[in-house]
């Protein structure tokens, strides 16, 4: 069974992901929901059982998906803040969710297989299996055409969107991945893991591009600006760096990025949010580090973040077990 979708939603599909590509956090753990302008918290999305540990907003700003340790994808609607749809048939976490070309969903974790969904519909379409350990990231390349997954065995697997054909995984890290992100204009994507290095990666081929040293750092999660320029990573006890993707050169670090579990541009690359493990998520701006604010009302580590394609809201997943939504303030 193929999932292409038909060629006039997969056209749409890749103009919309196109501008949403820089606010999706591959990451391999993150919640999140739309803001209004302001700071303030707009919503509290309630349904998982236990720890949500990613979020992912669709290209369109239609949607927003999560999912935790309860081993299902919630869909939500971005509009009344309503479930749409609980989707099951993971075994075991769910530790990462990425949105396709419409309607697609993907989603992976504990059970080593990445699941595709129509979301609109609420249905499984199929699973792209292959990889033996358990998957922590999920990412769909802008264009449509490929999708990425990672996680405990240290390789980086690939499929074809079109008819979900497996590809040579990519190999290079020695560890654990927890952060994949690609490239918006190009064939590129990002790596990083538990091996103290981040990658970046020709695809399809897996000809290595860019080798970027993070030294004994664990890193979490990871963004790619959406002009393909700069790239964040979220630090175990390091906060966030970053890295001009060209040239390789480490850019100025910022103070008070504190324990980062996640982090995510803006779709228009004024803005970087970062989750922490002090329950709060701060909001940066990109080119000089200000910090522009901090949102606080998570009871648990906040674990993934997310912007809404226009970034106007910003959306969080915690060990609380709740999705929030916060009003991204006015500079």
């Amino acid at each position: 069974m193929t999932f292409a979708p038909p060629e006039a939603a997969r056209a749409k599909g890749r103009r919309a992901l196109g501008l949403a590509a820089a606010a999706l956090l591959v990451a391999c753990g993150a919640v999140g929901a739309w803001l209004a302008a302001g700071g303030d918290e707009l919503a509290t999305l309630r349904g998982h059982r236990g720890v949500v540990r990613a979020v992912a907003a669709s290209p369109d700003g239609a949607a927003i998906a999560s999912a935790g340790d309860d081993g299902t994808v919630r869909v939500w609607d971005a509009t009344t803040n309503r479930q749409r749809h609980a989707l099951s048939g993971h075994a075991g976490k769910v530790r990462a969710v990425a949105f396709g070309p419409p309607p697609l969903l993907l989603s992976a974790g504990d059970d080593a297989v990445v699941r595709v969904w129509d979301w609109q519909a609420g249905v499984a379409v199929r699973t792209l299996d292959g990889p033996k350990k358990p998957l922590e990231c999920v990412a769909v390349a802008p264009d449509g055409e490929f999708v990425a997954a990672a996680g405990g065995d240290g390789l980086v697997h690939l499929w074809t969107t079109r008819d979900g054909k497996p590809l040579p995984p990519i190999r290079g890290h020695a560890k654990h991945v927890h952060g994949l992100a690609f490239v918006p204009g190009g064939r590129s994507l990002a790596s990083a893991g538990e091996d103290g290095g981040v990658r970046v990666w020709e695809v399809p081929g897996g000809k290595a591009a860019a080798a970027l040293p993070v030294g004994r750092h664990h890193v979490h999660g990871l963004s790619v600006s959406p002009d393909g320029k700069v790239l964040a990573v979220a630090l175990t006890g390091a906060g966030v760096r970053r890295w001009e993707v060209s040239s390789r050169r480490e850019l100025p670090a910022w103070d008070g990025a504190g324990m980062a579990r996640a982090v995510a541009f803006s779709g228009d690359g004024r803005l970087l949010a970062t989750a922490d493990e002090d329950k709060t998520v701060k909001l940066w701006r990109a080119d000089d580090g200000r910090r522009l604010a901090t949102f606080s009302g998570h009871r648990g580590a906040v674990l993934g973040v997310a912007f809404a394609p226009d970034g106007k809201t910003v959306v969080t997943a915690a060990g609380d077990g709740t999705v929030k939504r916060w009003a991204v303030p006015a500079e």
